[in-house]
């Protein structure tokens, strides 16, 4: 007797019969349904902190990115502090279900969700980074003036690069501080800051630690394995 077909060969046997149109309008779906998630969990992350703040007697309104940051640092070392203590968490740590997993957020959930799947604060934007070998479009600005830093997030340390690989850095092969751009002379620049598993441009010049290069419109960059196409 033959096995029975899982759900994703059965998904895809279905998604097969339908016609390319068809398939265009489910992805579009899919796609439009995936940033109403996305929105909708940072919007609720963004309503927790203030409450957090306000049982500190803190006004996040009023509080800068860099103050944000530093916040939620604080909850992370308090919370592992309190790991180690007998009791009640404190009101001041009071966990909320996520509203579409109903997992408990805890303050490194927080960090990830309103530092990672927001868009960060920029100047003038005059180039960006283009995510390849994805179904969705995925682009990430870089600063007209000083630098961007390219790695992964990690709120236990408190990194938080201004382009964060992580959620498509499926081998775990980008460093926390992989690399970075900075703009000069109305040019771009690039540097590996010493990462695990290097740097490439245009699939043939693998960067040397602390040593940029100048970037030109349409280089392919390859932070481990993730590959982007910089546009400027």
């Amino acid at each position: 007797m033959a096995p029975a077909p899982n759900v994703e060969q059965q998904l895809r046997e279905w998604l097969n019969q339908l016609a390319p149109e068809h398939k265009h309008v489910l992805w579009r779906m899919l796609t439009d349904e995936t940033q109403f998630a996305r929105q909708t969990r940072t919007e609720q992350a963004e309503v927790h902190l203030r409450d957090l703040c306000k049982a500190r007697g803190l006004d996040w309104y009023t509080m800068d990115e860099r103050a944000r940051e530093n916040f939620l640092d604080d909850l992370i070392r308090e919370e592992d502090g309190f790991a180690t203590t007998i009791g009640n968490m404190p009101p001041t740590l009071a966990r909320r279900p996520c509203g579409q997993c109903g997992h408990e957020l805890t303050p490194k959930d927080l960090y990830r969700i309103y530092f990672s799947e927001r868009h960060p604060t920029f100047g003038p934007l005059t180039a960006k980074l283009v995510l390849l070998d994805y179904d969705q479009s995925v682009e990430f600005p870089i600063n007209a003036t000083g630098e961007t830093i390219v790695g992964r997030i990690d709120p236990h340390r408190g990194i938080r690069p201004h382009v964060d690989l992580s959620k498509y850095d499926h081998a775990s092969r980008i460093s926390r501080r992989h690399a970075r751009i900075v703009a000069l002379n109305n040019q771009y620049q690039i540097e590996d800051l010493g990462s695990s598993n290097g740097t490439t441009v245009n699939g043939k010049t693998r960067l040397r630690a602390k040593q940029p290069i100048t970037l030109n419109n349409g280089d392919l960059v390859k932070f481990g394995e993730t590959v982007v196409k910089f546009v400027g």
